[in-house]
């Protein structure tokens, strides 16, 4: 049996995001603005990262870090680059993942994964030249500090992201959905919906 892979007539379906925030979401991956899918543990942070890849152009290029083959190769222009602990250093498995990207080419990174690769590194040597889509915890709602100590980066690199895609998920009924989404403005967020 597969895994079911939600497109954006999905979210919309089961009331995971409105019209008016996909169609931020649509307009931010047209211009490839660097975007943050935060939310708690099981908020449905990747089903909307699969989701955003259908709204992104088919002749653009994704490369997708996952680990664990968590993520799917399930588009033809979709690039996974497995990553997981396998004796080898964090620094040595960073630096063959910062290879394939520049490999690949794309025109986005999706990073799906903290745990097995320096996001900090990647970053540094890769956000000015791809669009990227990297998912985050947060466990409070002091998002832009949350962002910080997860993703182990400082104000400046945080400050490169243009767009933060915030999940709730309602721990009654299980319901997940788009809480909010905010432009960065310096250190300053801006609710666009």
């Amino acid at each position: 049996m597969g895994v079911y892979i939600f497109t954006p007539e999905d979210l919309l379906r089961y009331e995971v995001i409105t019209q008016d925030c996909l169609n931020v979401l649509k307009e931010a991956l047209k211009r490839r603005e660097d975007i943050l899918v935060v939310g708690g543990t099981k908020a449905g942070k990747t089903k909307l990262v699969e989701a955003m890849t259908f709204l992104i152009p088919e002749d653009w290029k994704i490369a997708v870090v996952t680990a664990y083959n968590e993520f799917k190769p399930f588009k033809d222009n979709i690039f996974v680059i497995n990553t997981e602990f396998d004796g080898r250093s964090v620094d040595v498995r960073t630096e063959e993942v910062i290879e394939k990207i520049n490999s690949i080419n794309p025109d986005y990174v999706i990073i799906d994964t903290l745990h097995t690769v320096s996001v900090p590194r990647i970053l540094e040597r890769l956000v000015d030249k791809y669009g990227f889509i990297i998912t985050s915890l947060v466990l409070s709602r002091n998002l832009w500090d949350e962002i910080k100590h997860w993703l182990k980066i400082d104000d400046e690199m945080l400050e490169k992201f243009e767009i933060i895609v915030e999940l709730y998920r309602d721990i009654k009924t299980g319901h997940r959905k788009v809480n909010a989404i905010y432009k960065i403005k310096g250190k300053e967020l801006e609710r666009l919906c």
